[in-house]
């Protein structure tokens, strides 16, 4: 009987367990469908508490958001000053940042045209640095479509896969430390 009884009990625990997962799914997905409302500014996390990145996603403008570890003040300090959009075509969500397994890295993804930028941020500001991945286009221009182009983390965090969600084209992105190290390579 007691054996009955702790079995039963298991059995209850799990189902419970697994009742709540499509809770903890929808709370995610109704976030991801609130964030996406929010077009002209968005705040990314770093791995630090103390330091946010905020993203003009019109222009590819960004800020380090610094709060003081005593919280009596807060610090804005650019990251680029220009504008990073081509032919000045300015459209909501059009840049997004996407976080690396380092957490001092993060692509900034220009999804109109599929430009690509390495951004290296720190809590020293002069050791921000923002370095192109690729200088051109990847479609024709007639062929411009707001959130075209996405990029999806692999097993190794040194590689990223681009994806052309309109024909289905693909590229391996490799970053690097080193300079000459970072390129996009199409996979046929």
């Amino acid at each position: 009987m007691k054996r009955y009884v702790i079995t039963a009990i298991l059995i209850l625990l799990k189902m419970n367990s697994y009742s709540q997962i499509p809770i903890e799914k929808s709370k995610d997905y109704l976030f991801q469908i609130q964030e996406n409302y929010i077009r002209t500014y968005r705040i990314f996390p770093t791995g630090n508490m103390w330091y946010f990145i905020k993203l003009n996603t019109q222009t590819g403008e960004m800020w380090q958001i610094e709060f003081d570890q005593n919280k009596t003040k807060i610090s804005e300090i650019p990251l680029n000053s220009l504008a990073l959009n081509e032919e000045q075509i300015e459209m909501d969500n059009r840049f997004t940042l996407f976080p690396t397994q380092n957490n001092w890295t993060f692509l900034l993804l220009d999804q109109l045209y599929g430009k690509i930028w390495q951004v290296n941020w720190d809590t020293k500001p002069e050791k921000n640095e923002i370095v192109p991945l690729n200088n051109s286009s990847l479609i024709e221009e007639q062929k411009e479509i707001e959130s075209r182009f996405t990029l999806y983390p692999t097993q190794n965090s040194w590689n990223f896969l681009l994806l052309d969600k309109i024909d289905g084209r693909l590229w391996q992105i490799r970053r690097s430390k080193k300079s000459g190290g970072k390129e996009i390579i199409p996979i046929q």
